[in-house]
């Protein structure tokens, strides 16, 4: 164990661990050190002749052991490598991810919402806006801007294939009584100042497409995961777990001079209070070939026993109210134009997992904005179904829209034309219309037909400041909860699993069979664990030839006066033996095989305390 880490546990730990972790120096918890013998009984100790020793029962009840700690504290009670390991929440990321998206779309003003084909955008007004730099009216981040706050009443479509037939209506307001805004508004079954895409939506496909195919976040099953060292690290360390993987480009943009990754959940005074059930105990006994000594035993599998669910037991304080985080969010598209496939009567089967055409809309990445758009557009319009005529003469539709009817599949958008200069779509499904729209939106922040960014370089970048995460700091706590019992005993393991490093080479040891029963002698066994003497960063290999207490020297099986299975006491491992009243000579073999002579001294009121001499064969 490193000093710096044996320094804290000693600093941290409760009195019962005092003799587990005896060489921290100093006082351990505070300016007066508890003196061993206030904690149990005195450790085994010679009397008289060096080969005499007397051994006592450690009856005092095991305190709990409580953990007071801060962000700093915990850090070096679990060190960085266990703190990364330890997860302290799954979190949904849905709410921050809303957040995230209502923040861009307001990073230029809120005109987007009024209805009026020009939304005015100013991205001076806001502290994110002012971040798209001074060219921010060509910036990618205002193009996403644009994107996001796309209604009917605001979407420009030049350079679209639908240019056209926007054009015919909003050119002839004395002929029609409507314009496309109203058209676009009644086709997709939205207000004309509903986004064409609904923050829903976009958050389940970016929940699902983005955020949830980075390798991090697929392991976590879609939700966000949080380490113990994330969390104590105010979340920075995000940047780079959320960073680019494999194939991902990343969810965050790593942190460098300009910004840093953090969160405001974890404040200053941020305390953390755990009790925890001590299943150690410690028992005095005799190694044959160095006499008497200490050690301690787990009576279960893990060291400590936590109940992270129990208020009582796990306390925290200095959480944020409403948490909040910075962060740096970066969405990338695909290099060249993505096609709709159109026209072919296959493109009908076209979908995210049978892709129908060469580098159409389900053969991008599930992480690139095309198909992040797409996704979105299906999920809001996958059941559409609409029939309008917008121009008439007699019984023919000379302009119209029709998406999913003449029995073609709920979403399937084909025009009516019969007027030779306009143009319009060839039918497809209307999710990849719109993701078509999307992309010259997204090149041509200005809206003049004339693209500012070339295909394959919009990847705007988002430095957001104070979004909140979505959840209050008591909803945090609770769903921290449930993740940390999860992983109770691998933190029992971190702070106490080497408690036997500073454990004696016993052989045997005293101890009673239950509380309040008989004491026992008891022989060793593989579950009581010593440090190996050539390295004590490991457990010492269990040796012993013939375990156990015998009468006679040969160790003859006639002369064995121990037992495994004995009355009174649940464990049948270890071999036992209940001393008489009065003088025992017995005979027992080390795991050196050397053999020795036993002279146990009982007194005959009172057997909390023991003398045994040892001589060797």
């Amino acid at each position: 164990m490193r000093s710096s880490r044996r320094r804290a546990l000693c600093s941290l730990l409760g009195p019962i661990l005092v003799v587990a972790l005896s060489g921290c120096g100093g006082a351990p918890w505070g300016d007066e050190a508890a003196p061993v013998g206030e904690q149990g009984a005195p450790p085994a100790r010679p009397v008289g002749a060096s080969n005499r020793f007397f051994i006592a029962l450690d009856d005092e009840p095991v305190p709990p052991v409580v953990l007071q700690l801060d962000k700093q504290k915990a850090l070096e009670l679990f060190g960085e490598a266990a703190a990364r390991q330890i997860r302290v929440l799954e979190m949904d990321p849905a709410r921050l991810l809303g957040n995230v998206l209502s923040a861009i779309r307001n990073a230029c003003g809120q005109g987007w919402m009024e209805d009026r084909p020009d939304p005015r955008y100013d991205c001076t007004a806001t502290a994110l806006g002012r971040t798209f730099g001074p060219d921010w009216r060509t910036s990618p981040e205002l193009a996403m801007v644009r994107l996001l706050g796309m209604t009917p009443a605001n979407t420009d479509l030049t350079g679209t294939e639908l240019e056209d037939f926007s054009k015919v209506v909003e050119q002839n307001p004395d002929t029609l009584e409507f314009s496309f805004a109203d058209v676009l508004a009644e086709s997709l079954g939205i207000e004309k100042t509903s986004p064409v895409i609904p923050t829903g939506a976009l958050v389940d496909a970016l929940g699902r497409d983005f955020l949830g195919t980075h390798p991090v976040v697929r392991e976590a099953g879609g939700k966000l995961p949080v380490s113990l060292y994330d969390a104590l690290l105010d979340l920075a360390p995000l940047a780079e777990t959320l960073g680019p993987a494999g194939d991902h480009p990343g969810v965050l943009v790593r942190d460098d001079g300009s910004f840093q990754t953090r969160s405001n959940a974890l404040g200053p005074a941020f305390r953390m209070r755990v009790t925890a059930e001590s299943n150690l105990r410690r028992v005095q006994g005799i190694d044959m070939s160095a006499g008497g000594g200490d050690m301690f035993l787990s009576e279960a599998d893990s060291p400590l026993s936590f109940d992270f669910e129990d208020p009582e037991k796990l306390s925290i304080s200095g959480m944020a109210e409403t948490p909040t985080m910075d962060m740096r969010l970066s969405i990338v598209e695909r290099r060249g134009f993505v096609p709709a496939c159109a026209s072919a009567s296959a493109c009908k089967q076209n979908s995210p997992r049978s892709p129908v055409g060469e580098g159409t809309t389900w053969t991008a990445a599930p992480f690139e904005l095309e198909r992040i758009v797409a996704s979105a557009g299906l999920f809001t319009y996958g059941e559409r179904v609409f029939g309008a005529c917008y121009l008439r003469l007699d019984d023919e539709c000379l302009m119209g829209v029709d998406i999913g009817g003449r029995g073609n599949p709920p979403g399937w958008i084909s025009f009516a034309n019969d007027l030779r200069s306009v143009s319009v779509p060839e039918p497809r499904f209307l999710w990849e219309l719109l993701g078509e729209i999307a992309q010259i939106a997204l090149h041509d922040p200005t809206g003049d037909g004339n693209p500012d960014i070339p295909e394959g370089q919009a990847r705007p970048v988002f430095a957001l400041r104070g979004v909140p995460i979505g959840f209050t700091g008591e909803e945090l706590i609770a769903q921290m909860r449930p993740s940390l019992q999860s992983q109770a005993d691998e933190m029992a393991d971190v702070i106490l699993g080497r408690y036997w490093e500073n454990n004696d080479d016993l052989d045997f040891y005293w101890r009673r069979a239950s509380p309040g029963g008989k004491p026992l002698l008891h022989f060793v066994t593989p579950s009581d664990l010593r440090p190996d003497p050539g390295d004590r960063e490991r457990i010492k290999p269990y040796n012993y030839d013939k375990p156990g207490f015998f009468t006679s020297p040969d160790l003859s099986d006639a002369s064995k006066v121990s037992r495994a299975v004995v009355e009174g006491s649940s464990d049948t491992t270890h071999e036992k033996y209940a001393l008489p009243a009065g003088e025992t000579v017995l005979y027992a073999q080390d795991d050196g095989e050397r053999v020795y002579e036993l002279r146990f001294f009982v007194p005959e009121s009172d057997a909390r305390e023991i003398a045994v001499e040892v001589n060797a064969l």
